[in-house]
């Protein structure tokens, strides 16, 4: 059975807005099915003139009018607006879906009720563009069709895994963080190119067709990242050279130690 109730957002900013756009241009539901609120009153005009969303007053309105409500708003502003959010709760209970890093469900279910059904999702910033990866911890106690609409949004941002929530503070560091980690090697080959006396804005356009191409291969059904490798490394070739340039740096055991890095720091914010 299909989700057709209907959806609060409380924070719409660039993430909460890619989740409104994805869930009315992949027509899982029309844009009089979804409320919106965020503290900033201009955000929430331009969104209800483009994709035609109701406003909410306050947050609780937003939650009141709900079967389901995402809530984006930054990890330290939930304590904030929790209080008016659980006040919502009055006359239905909405399922909660949370995209703030490090916060547990159970924290959330403490705040707004323990009977509140939650399920947490770390999307990276290509959903902006509907070229993201998510991944996604959905709530066992929730009905199915709810869970399936929930993983569907987040499909349509680009792609989505199921995980554990125990999980998910992986999934941050992984993918959650895994863009900066592109644009930075992007940035270093770009660096190379100017380096070497590329035009600057010849030698980043190179790279990111670079890095964006090697993706697509990649994606690939049955693609593996070894076997590319292997296919344009000539034996005593220039590619060759560069790899073990690479690997004799440490390159792989930085990448490793770099994830790792941001793992613990969201189990920080957890705690």
């Amino acid at each position: 059975m299909a989700f057709k109730g209907t959806v609060g957002f409380v924070g719409a900013g660039k993430m909460g807005g890619a989740l409104i756009e994805g869930i009315i241009g992949s027509g899982l539901l029309g844009a009089d099915s979804i409320s919106v609120f965020d503290a900033d009153a201009a955000r929430m005009e331009e969104l209800s003139t483009r994709l035609k969303v109701k406003v909410a007053g306050t947050a609780r309105e937003a939650v009141e009018r709900s079967d389901a409500v995402f809530i984006c708003v930054k990890p330290d502003q939930f304590g904030a607006v929790a209080g008016e959010i659980k006040a919502g709760w009055k006359t239905r209970k909405p399922a909660v879906v949370s995209v703030m890093a490090g916060v547990r469900a159970a924290k959330i279910s403490e705040t707004l009720g323990s009977d509140v059904s939650v399920a947490r999702a770390m999307p990276n910033v290509a959903c902006l563009i509907r070229r993201g990866v998510s991944g996604v911890a959905l709530d066992p106690s929730a009905p199915s069709e709810v869970n399936d609409f929930v993983f569907g949004v987040f499909e349509a941002l680009g792609g989505a895994v199921k995980v554990a929530e125990t999980k998910l503070d992986a999934v941050t560091a992984l993918s959650g963080s895994g863009p900066a980690y592109v644009f930075m090697f992007i940035e270093a080959l770009a660096d190379a190119g100017v380096k070497m006396g590329l035009d600057r804005a010849v030698s980043e356009k190179l790279a990111v067709l670079t890095v964006s191409g090697a993706a697509a291969l990649a994606e690939q059904p049955g693609a593996n990242t070894l076997q590319l490798r292997a296919s344009v490394s000539s034996p005593g070739g220039t590619t060759v050279a560069a790899t073990a340039a690479l690997e004799r740096a440490g390159f792989r055991g930085v990448v490793i130690d770099a994830v790792e890095k941001a793992k613990e720091r969201a189990v920080e914010l957890g705690a």
